[in-house]
């Protein structure tokens, strides 16, 4: 069993170097494009990108924690966000969880452990991705394929 099995894949990036600007927004997109293709080569599908391209001073509705790119996704491709599972290396990744009624998982690999003591909400903390999609798996299956009684 896969996550992309039972959910659509997206990812959620801030990329404040456009607002500063060290990037443009083709190349945060070309990147995002050659990610998103190279997930793809590996099975792993990717419904879509979204990226805040603001400085964090400038308080944008669509900047990490807010629920923003989240609400979004619900509304185009009819996500339920109670039933849906945030994974991430920095404390706004699971406060964005939490802000949109999604789970939250904390991997300690790429900036995990640098930000780990900066954790202020709830949440799973994992080794990394493959453990977050184990446990994503298991507690879908505890949560969703319970036997109904009457």
């Amino acid at each position: 069993m896969l996550l992309k099995d039972f959910f659509h894949l997206f990812i959620v990036t801030h990329q404040p170097g456009i607002a500063k600007g060290i990037l443009s927004r083709e190349e945060v997109e070309d990147v995002n494009r050659h990610l998103v293709d190279v997930l793809g080569q590996q099975g792993i599908p990717i419904t879509a990108v979204y990226y805040c391209p603001h400085q964090r001073e400038e308080q944008c509705a669509c900047i990490k924690p807010n629920a923003f790119f989240l609400e979004k996704a619900a509304c185009d491709y009819g996500i339920l966000l109670g039933e849906s599972y945030v994974i991430g290396d920095h404390p706004h990744d699971v406060e964005l969880a939490e802000r949109a009624g999604a789970v939250g998982l904390y991997v300690l690999t790429g900036h995990g452990m640098k930000h780990r003591h900066e954790l202020r909400v709830p949440c799973v903390v994992v080794s990394g991705i493959l453990e977050a999609a184990q446990w994503i798996l298991r507690d879908r299956s505890r949560r969703f394929s319970a036997p109904i009684t009457s």
